[in-house]
């Protein structure tokens, strides 16, 4: 995660700005909080020779500026050279950086003074006896508290000759001392990596000439947002060698072709006094060797007993189990609040009808329901978790309900919704009665039903995100399969807690209402709520498709309701054998031929991710569409900008926008502010905002940023449940000039 993205260098405007800012030769340029300066080691340039320049940046005290790898937050300095015809100028090379933590962040950069190296050749042919302009135009970013950007043009002038070029005295000791910092490769090294879901690892086999003990080794990879920058690394010494083991950032998906970077340790990789930077480019073991048991812990002389990659996951693990059990106690209170969103409401209406049945009946039989209902719940959250976390394995950029953004599933849905709607209206039955008026059930009666009822309210439940829920499922899928796996079962068990409890505890049951001939009104009542639902999911796929897809897909519910009644008609228990029988085939090949016909024309996601609209506007507040392009450009002008991360799919989305984002007063306040709203409408795929959920350890919606302050100030999160008052205080702080806490 960057907290800046953007360059502010234009290489077209660096012609406009060398006649303005050239510095004087040989003389350093003072800008805010640093000091900068084109430097030449070299007293003249001799053709065809290379010799080395050098940006020098000396920071004030508490200023520091960024490697090529900035970590959470920063931008790398940049060169632009203006030489010569035929001179060519190398890359930069950057000294190895250390790591400075703010708060949550941590960044690699410098701070006193440092020097940024490239190598200029000059043509072989270059004419001798006369002068050579050497020309450069950097830009950077220096942070304390705040950042900064810089920038400046130089120009040093150097006369060529055949003669060897002398050094510049003036400049000895900080070329040498610079070197020193610079990486250095050394291939009898040997460094092997293996990275799991949660954890990278790095062992490092030492040379046989090599004596000396490594400590305090950090890893300062190229590869960006590959581990979690503010964590503490752990080193272990083993048999063959060091491990050292990293926790692994949640905002990279996949595995990258190679892990580069840089190994620092004080004590040197060539012994003693030796260069402290080592140049990596790991090679992958899909295991560590056998050999790689731990000794102990650099430095300590205890003794582990571990190997291999069993040790490779273990180490390091320590620190997340209170990050775990946090989590699993958040998600098991987020599906137990799940009961109350709007998205689960209708379907366990189902449920309900079953709980009043079951007050008169046998409590053992209450309680089998009540488990079979907990299993589907429980198999479905982890089935859909399972299939998630394969998804992203695989680099694919998903979020907890994705599947609402495939047009086929909502199709699917409705029908099934439709189906429930049906039943409870009496057209059908499912199975020998899903809801009956006081008799009793044999043993296999309604079992069927009751799973299938946990599976169909997991289903629906996913596009909610009830408050704690959020974090625990943002925090699920940057940890190893294991964990989100427990983590998502702990989310359904919260959700399945209250039935599993009315039905385990028979004295609870009698609080619930008798059954009786008012039963009859109230299911039909319930089928109300479903048809609402189908009407629903209708709109959903109106937003990711287009009106002509619904059509059809409403033409396939009267179908659907054709083969419902002929299955209640002729294919009820009280029908003949044959009547049943016909019935139920001509039932499920109406069906059937009906919804094949109508997906064989539902497009694929990704074209249903170009073709959505785009929800319609609050009442009063006008949205711009989301780009994290827009965000920073706004942010960077000094804007207020408030971010809904929304869903078409998503009701709580919906309730938050009528409820608070559409009162009176929060347009009044949005527009006195001046407060720029930016909606990032998840309806349909999309990988940026998927990646822009993940900088907040976020995969789900609803999540509503508010950025005060400069480019650099924390966000505030705001509830997931959102209240006139609950949005009007946090605007309150912007007119303060409070800094918003994330």
């Amino acid at each position: 995660m960057k907290s800046i993205h953007t360059t502010f260098l234009l290489p077209a405007m660096l012609g406009m700005f060398v006649l303005t800012t050239w510095s004087v030769q040989g003389q350093a340029v003072r800008t805010d909080y640093m000091e900068t300066e084109l430097v030449v080691e070299t007293t003249s340039v001799k053709p065809g020779q290379p010799f080395w320049a050098g940006l020098r940046m000396k920071m004030d005290e508490h200023w520091h500026t960024y490697w090529r790898n900035p970590a959470d937050s920063g931008l790398p300095t940049k060169i632009h050279w203006s030489l010569p015809e035929r001179f060519r100028a190398g890359e930069i090379n950057w000294p190895y950086p250390q790591k400075i933590v703010l708060d949550i962040l941590a960044s690699y950069g410098y701070e006193g003074e440092t020097m940024l190296l490239v190598e200029i050749t000059p043509p072989a042919d270059l004419e001798t006896g006369g002068t050579v302009d050497i020309g450069a135009y950097a830009s950077w970013l220096v942070c304390a508290e705040i950042c900064l950007p810089g920038e400046s043009g130089y120009q040093v002038t150097l006369p060529v000759s055949e003669d060897a070029p002398g050094i510049d005295a003036r400049w000895a000791d900080l070329f040498t001392t610079t070197r020193e910092n610079l990486p250095v490769q050394v291939p009898e090294w040997t460094v092997e990596a293996v990275i799991s879901d949660s954890t990278v690892a790095l062992h490092a086999a030492p040379p046989d000439w090599y004596s000396g003990s490594l400590t305090g080794v950090e890893f300062y990879p190229y590869n960006e947002d590959l581990i979690d920058y503010v964590s503490p690394q752990k080193l272990e010494k083993t048999q063959t060698g060091y491990l050292l083991t990293m926790r692994r950032s949640g905002f990279y998906s996949g595995r990258p072709d190679e892990i580069t970077g840089v190994l620092v340790s004080v004590d040197g990789w060539r012994g003693a006094g030796s260069e402290r930077a080592l140049d990596v480019k790991a090679v992958y073991a899909d295991l560590l060797p056998a050999a790689v048991a731990l000794v102990s812990p650099a430095g300590s002389g205890g003794l582990a007993a571990d190997s291999g990659m069993a040790s490779f996951l273990a180490a390091g693990s320590g620190d997340l189990v209170s990050g775990l059990w946090q989590a699993l106690l958040f998600a098991l209170i987020g599906g137990l609040i799940l009961n109350l969103m709007p998205c689960v409401l209708p379907v366990l209406s189902i449920k309900v009808l079953g709980f009043i049945h079951q007050a008169g009946d046998d409590p053992a039989k209450a309680r089998l329901h009540g488990m079979v209902f907990t299993a589907g719940v429980l198999l479905s959250f982890l089935a859909l978790a399972s299939v998630l976390i394969a998804l992203r394995a695989g680099g694919e950029q998903l979020g907890w309900g994705f599947q609402l953004q495939s047009p086929a599933f909502l199709v699917i849905l409705s029908v099934i919704i439709f189906m429930f709607g049906m039943s409870l209206f009496g057209v059908f039955e499912i199975g020998t009665s899903l809801v009956g008026l006081g008799g009793k059930m044999d043993s296999g009666s309604g079992i069927g039903g009751s799973f299938l009822s946990g599976v169909l309210a997991t289903v629906v439940a996913t596009p909610c995100t009830a408050p704690f829920m959020g974090v625990a499922l943002g925090y699920a899928l940057t940890q190893s399969a294991a964990e989100s796996l427990a983590i998502f079962g702990f989310l359904g068990l919260g959700m399945a807690l209250p039935y599993l409890t009315l039905s385990s505890v028979p004295a609870l049951l009698r609080y619930v209402p008798k059954p009786g001939a008012w039963m009859e009104s109230f299911k039909q009542f319930m089928g109300f709520l479903m048809m609402a639902t189908v009407v629903w999911l209708l709109w959903v796929l109106n937003l990711q498709t287009d009106p002509n897809l619904v059509a059809l897909v409403m033409i396939l519910l009267v179908m659907v309701a054709l083969g419902s009644w002929i299955l209640g008609r002729w294919g009820g228990i009280a029908a003949g054998s044959r009547s049943r029988m016909t019935a139920r085939a001509a039932s499920a090949a109406i069906i059937i031929a009906s919804m094949v016909a109508v997906l064989s024309q539902v497009p694929a996601p990704a074209k249903a991710e170009k073709t959505a609209a785009a929800p319609s506007d609050s009442a009063g507040l006008v949205w711009e569409p989301f780009s994290r392009q827009l965000v920073q450009d706004l942010r960077a002008s000094g804007k207020t900008v408030f971010v809904d991360f929304t869903a078409a799919w998503c009701l709580s989305c919906q309730v938050n926008k009528r409820v608070a984002l559409s009162d009176s007063r929060v347009v009044e306040q949005f527009e006195t502010l001046g407060v720029v709203a930016v909606q990032a409408d998840w309806t349909s795929r999309d990988p940026e905002i998927t990646r822009a959920l993940a900088d907040f350890g976020r995969n789900s919606v609803p999540l509503y940023v508010l950025y005060t302050g400069g480019p650099d100030a924390e966000p505030e999160i705001l509830p997931e449940l959102l209240t006139p008052g609950l949005v009007l205080d946090a605007l309150s702080r912007v007119g303060t000039g409070d800094s918003a806490r994330k």
